[in-house]
């Protein structure tokens, strides 16, 4: 049997890169293609790969079919972690939804114009953690199934959605798709941005390295047709889990900072409307990929040998109140309410009054939760009936409209709490996906609370049966 071909989008990217790291060091089974941007800084890192036996660039857009169709042809699997994320994706929603909506279906579309209608052609798409929304304690443990509720302004979480909706609904033999985590770097410099002040400090994170989402992504190359047909929560497993403060408290110490709470006052975080949590079902994807290969404290040492030489030495890069003062220039919940940004404050705080409720890190108090909570089978391997739909719908608010159940591939016809009516394959209920006319933006999830049952027993954990916050977007284009 001669080389399988795999296409590799993304290679520019943190999990791409290490896929690309890793199929390299497998050379002798794989030939493999990148569709890259040919932006300078792309041509710099890849260029000198042009030429190489068994290597082949497509310098192109994953928003033009004519060159997503050049990456396809021919190829036996096509690996898609390429995307626009969060921060920049919220700021430019148009460049989100060409890469990671748009982008995706013209995957999906060169798959079905090959000969055989793609037949032959395994994919496996990248989704995210951020689809499923706020998960503060005491709903930290996440499961495919649950429903999908990005936060209020996570563009990048509703193009996740429904580049999820064009794989799921493509009619295409293989596919598969893995909801990743966060993917933490060594390099803790890139994540100084805003957005660490969007996290409220008692959220519960796995997240995994980037060398072990690589990893796993080229191990899909080695799985069984079972694999495919299914939805996956990529995490690092029990030893990548943490919570934020903790987080916090480990690298402030690490960089020589000391106590965090000293530098970074409590009421600069929110309080409500960010993302992550802790898988109860990443243990079934590493049954397949075997990906769980290093840990929290491997991370920690990534980060260390990564710290300047200063730093190592017992350096201090400043005082506590110069550190204090270049992070509150990072802080947005400070300026939203110095501008009265009532969008921003009803959002991440419910009000005004609510953050000016906020104490001290003296009565900050987090239960931390030792517990491994373990799913025993996922949605998509199960045996249902005409009744197990008509339940799953009223348990969304709404109804199936079908009085027949072929397979859980067919299309069945449903209807939701605001009597909008769509088909689609018992796969999107059953994954998270709920009505795509609800589904932001806008973002009008205390409206849909009310008629959504599901959504409701998450949303009013946090959030009052008052409010009535309605938004198309919370950030302005290029804000």
């Amino acid at each position: 049997m001669g080389k399988r071909s795999v296409l590799i989008t993304g290679a520019s990217g943190s999990m791409g890169g290490e896929a690309f790291k890793e199929i390299l060091r497998r050379k002798g089974r794989y030939d493999v293609r990148l569709l890259l941007r040919p932006s300078k800084k792309n041509q710099k890192a890849f260029g000198k790969y042009e030429g190489q036996e068994g290597i082949k660039i497509i310098w192109g857009d994953l928003g033009n079919l004519d060159d997503v169709l050049k990456a396809v042809n021919g190829v036996d699997h096509v690996l898609h972690p390429a995307a626009f994320i969060s921060p920049e994706a919220d700021h430019n929603p148009r460049l989100c939804t060409k890469c990671n909506r748009i982008g995706t279906e013209n995957i999906v579309e060169a798959i079905k114009r090959q000969p055989d209608g793609g037949n032959s052609i395994r994919l496996v798409s990248v989704g995210s953690v951020a689809e499923y929304g706020d998960r503060l304690p005491p709903i930290h443990w996440i499961k495919v199934g649950d429903p999908l509720k990005p936060s209020i302004g996570d563009f990048y979480a509703t193009t996740k959605m429904a580049a999820e909706r064009a794989v799921i609904e493509s009619g295409l033999k293989y596919w598969a798709i893995m909801r990743q985590t966060f993917i933490a770097i060594p390099n803790l410099y890139s994540l100084m941005d805003p957005i660490m002040f969007h996290q409220p400090p008692n959220t519960h994170i796995e997240f995994i390295t980037s060398e072990d989402a690589g990893y796993g992504l080229i191990q899909t190359l080695e799985c069984p047709d079972d694999f495919y047909s299914r939805v996956y929560n990529m995490g690092g497993g029990p030893s990548c889990r943490f919570v934020y403060s903790d987080y916090l408290q480990r690298f402030f110490e690490l960089f020589g900072l000391g106590d965090y709470r000293e530098i970074l006052p409590r009421n600069w975080f929110g309080l409500r409307n960010f993302h992550c949590g802790w898988y109860e079902d990443s243990w079934i994807l590493n049954e397949y990929l075997g990906h769980w290969r290093q840990s929290y404290e491997d991370q920690v040492k990534q980060v260390e040998n990564a710290i300047p030489s200063i730093f190592k030495m017992g350096g201090k890069l400043a005082p506590n109140f110069v550190v204090t003062a270049f992070m509150k220039r990072m802080a947005d919940p400070l300026k939203w309410i110095q501008n009265n940004d009532k969008e921003k404050i009803c959002a991440f705080f419910g009000s005004r009054e609510k953050w000016e409720a906020i104490g001290g890190w003296d009565e900050y108090v987090v239960e931390r939760d030792t517990r491994d909570l373990r799913v025993e089978r996922d949605p998509l391997t199960k045996e249902y009936t005409l009744q197990d739909m008509q339940e799953l719908a009223k348990s969304r608010g709404g109804q199936c409209l079908s009085t027949e159940y072929k397979d859980i591939k067919s299309n069945l016809k449903w209807k939701c709490g605001f009597g909008h009516e769509w088909e689609a394959s018992p796969r999107m209920p059953l994954t998270g996906h709920w009505c795509t006319q609800c589904a932001p933006p806008p973002w009008n999830w205390d409206a849909v609370a009310k008629v959504d049952p599901a959504i409701g027993a998450q949303h009013y954990l946090n959030h009052d049966r008052d409010e009535s916050q309605c938004v198309e977007y919370l950030y302005c284009p290029n804000e």
